[in-house]
């Protein structure tokens, strides 16, 4: 044997040993007992089943070289994480809401390609997901997703917190989130950016950005987006009244995204943050690895730096002539609605002295103020099934409080269509019901 043969048989027995060695250093991968599995159809529980359960379930099935060091290193991490976000034996210790927008969460994941992971289904292919698969998804996940009905108790929880927001509370500092990103309680004055009707799980949500943010959108430079720029997603339980139309119920929580694309490099160069369970404002998550909910679930958007929402609202001027009547630049959200019989969505605008009154509720409204609710036709959200998003415009009408009118005169009223038109020949009944819905709506709860 030469000396060139020697030493690869040394290096080969070395490497032979070291293997060995290796598999003597295993992480622990038990199979815990399966406390509550999830009750759905058999042809639905077959898909998850075959693409999620090795990761997101207490039956963990290893395949022969997954069971091999160093292989088994990152199985255990995979499936730790996994069943962290998610575990379909333990359905029990989720709330039929947090089990729903689970359910959406992973089709959208699965839609979007990325879940089950291209690295997982390249070794094991029977997790990969046809047409057909997702098809039976999205048809059951549609049959969950039910109209909002009247609850009593829900429009009674919303008006004692309206009422207990505008007697305006001290302020409170709320404690930072886990990873160290403070409140920022003037999200409430930011524009907004888009808004959403989330039928997977029941809310409203309307999301802000700030200056640098609407900038970015006005010069049409999001992807990406400029470090600084911050987005704020404010969720509300959407409350139905008799007639069918959908406010804003009790304030939910309020999310923050925050672009620095060094200082939060680790967590895809946004900063995450929430702050929930209704007006305590308490931040979300024990630990650091809360933001790991947060990049896999904005994880299909990564082509779109990883923003969700389309920047339609303050498009929206796009969409009526030059010279339409509403521009909302500085302009500020009082409410949303939804009129789930006609398909509508609706944001009501107010300038500065609109929004102070309707926030601290005193009367009447002062010269000055104006009103717009732009009403769009809902359409389905292309990033996110169980999702709806404003479409095209239907009207925008404007209430307005004439500054050199009397105090407590009448209010204007003008109704544009779709294309910027003004609509004439109103009928004073229709102005005058018209103004008493617009003037009547609650400001949503934003603390």
């Amino acid at each position: 044997m030469n000396e060139r043969t020697k030493r690869w048989a040394v290096l080969l027995g070395a490497g032979a040993g070291a293997f060995l060695c290796l598999q003597f250093v295993r992480p622990a991968l038990a199979n815990p007992p399966v406390t509550s599995d999830i009750e759905i159809p058999p042809q639905v529980k077959s898909v998850l089943q075959r693409a999620c359960y090795d990761c997101h379930s207490n039956e963990t099935h290893l395949a022969w070289f997954d069971r091999v060091s160093p292989a088994i290193w990152l199985v255990a991490k995979h499936v730790k994480e996994g069943r962290a976000v998610m575990n379909f034996s333990e359905w029990d210790h989720l709330n039929q809401g947090q089990q729903t927008g689970k359910l959406f969460e992973s089709l959208n994941q699965m839609a979007f390609g990325t879940m089950p992971p291209s690295e997982y289904t390249m070794l094991h292919p029977a997790a990969k997901l046809s047409d057909q698969d997702l098809a039976v998804l999205r048809d059951y996940l549609a049959t969950q997703a039910k109209p909002v009905a009247p609850d009593p108790a829900k429009a009674s929880a919303a008006q004692q917190q309206y009422e207990h927001w505008i007697k305006a509370p001290p302020v409170r500092d709320p404690k930072p989130a886990p990873n160290g990103i403070g409140f920022m309680p003037d999200y409430k004055d930011w524009e907004a950016i888009s808004t959403t009707d989330r039928v997977d799980n029941g809310t409203m949500r309307v999301i802000l950005g700030n200056e640098i943010a609407t900038n970015a959108i006005r010069e049409n430079k999001t992807n990406p987006w400029p470090d600084g720029a911050t987005f704020a997603k404010v969720a509300w339980d959407a409350a139905a009244e008799p007639d069918g139309t959908v406010h804003p119920g009790p304030f939910k929580q309020v999310e923050f995204m925050i672009k620095d694309g060094k200082k939060y490099e680790a967590t895809e160069g946004w900063g995450w943050a929430r702050w929930w369970k209704g007006t305590d404002l308490e931040p979300y998550g024990h630990d650091l690895s809360f933001t790991q909910e947060c990049t896999n679930c904005h994880k299909p958007m990564e082509k779109d730096d990883f923003v969700f929402s389309t920047p339609f609202a303050l498009r929206r001027s796009a969409a009526l002539p030059s010279g339409a009547p509403f521009d909302s630049h500085g302009w500020r959200v009082i409410t949303s609605s939804m009129q789930q019989g006609e398909g509508t969505m609706s944001t009501l605008y107010g300038n500065d002295l609109a929004v102070k009154r309707a926030r601290g509720g005193q009367v009447p409204w002062p010269k000055g103020a104006e009103l717009s609710l732009v009403t769009w036709k809902k359409e389905p959200d292309a990033h996110w099934f169980g999702a709806n998003v404003p479409g095209a415009v239907q009207s925008v009408e404007q209430v307005t409080f004439s500054q050199d009118a009397a105090e407590g005169s009448a209010p204007r009223y003008a109704q544009y269509d779709g294309t910027g038109a003004k609509k004439g020949n109103i009928d004073s009944e229709t102005a005058a019901r018209r103004i008493a819905y617009i003037e009547g709506q609650h400001a949503s709860v934003m603390p």
